[in-house]
């Protein structure tokens, strides 16, 4: 289980915040929900890495284990940030690799080829990413996200770039590796229909 207890973030010394509190299931996906501005990624990011002038407080356990105030939630984690983030001197198949260095090198092809085309880019993997659109791209985030299987999956805004149709395709996709892992998933999002059926929402407050 990943629990928060009571769980903000101050940047310069200033609450972004109201404490929040909740509890995750394996499998499951916890929606964060609030205005523009309020410090809903600066809370993704605080919880994968340090930064300047950023500090998070309260009690956060992963298995019973508490967050490690270094490494944070990182070790196991994967991220879609608000940007794709792609290595242009990469093919679309080589930036998802990256996210695969644990895995079987055997697997790489096999793994990278399933997601691209779950995710509606069958046949891209050798493309120049940034001769991609921008929904094409994020999409290949995702699949990078995915490919190993991570233990945290971070979603921020993962789903903004896409028409309602692929929306609907890439959210099934996650939401079906994260429940069959037993993933646990934070997502990030100004649109309630991202969330996943009967899961979890907290709307952060100033």
């Amino acid at each position: 289980m990943l629990i928060f207890d009571e769980v903000t973030v101050t940047r310069s010394g200033q609450r972004l915040f109201q404490p929040v509190s909740f509890a995750l299931e394996p499998g499951e996906i916890m929606t964060l929900q609030g205005e523009s501005g309020l410090g809903k990624s600066t809370l993704l990011h605080a919880l994968i890495a340090e930064e300047p002038g950023v500090e998070i407080s309260g009690q956060i356990t992963i298995d019973g284990t508490p967050m490690d105030p270094v490494t944070r939630l990182s070790a196991g984690s994967q991220t879609v940030f608000q940007e794709p983030l792609l290595f242009p001197h990469l093919s679309v198949g080589a930036n998802i690799e990256l996210s695969m260095y644990r895995l079987p090198s055997a697997s790489h092809r096999m793994r990278v080829n399933q997601l691209l085309n779950d995710l509606g880019l069958g046949g891209m993997a050798t493309q120049d990413p940034f001769q991609l659109s921008r929904g094409q791209m994020m999409r290949v985030a995702v699949a990078r996200a995915l490919a190993p299987h991570p233990r945290i999956l971070f979603l921020d805004e993962p789903l903004s770039a896409l028409d309602s149709e692929t929306r609907d395709q890439v959210k099934h996709r996650i939401f079906k590796q994260v429940h069959e892992d037993g993933t646990y998933g934070i997502l990030v999002t100004h649109h309630p229909e991202d969330r996943p059926q009967g899961g979890g929402m907290v709307c952060l407050m100033r």
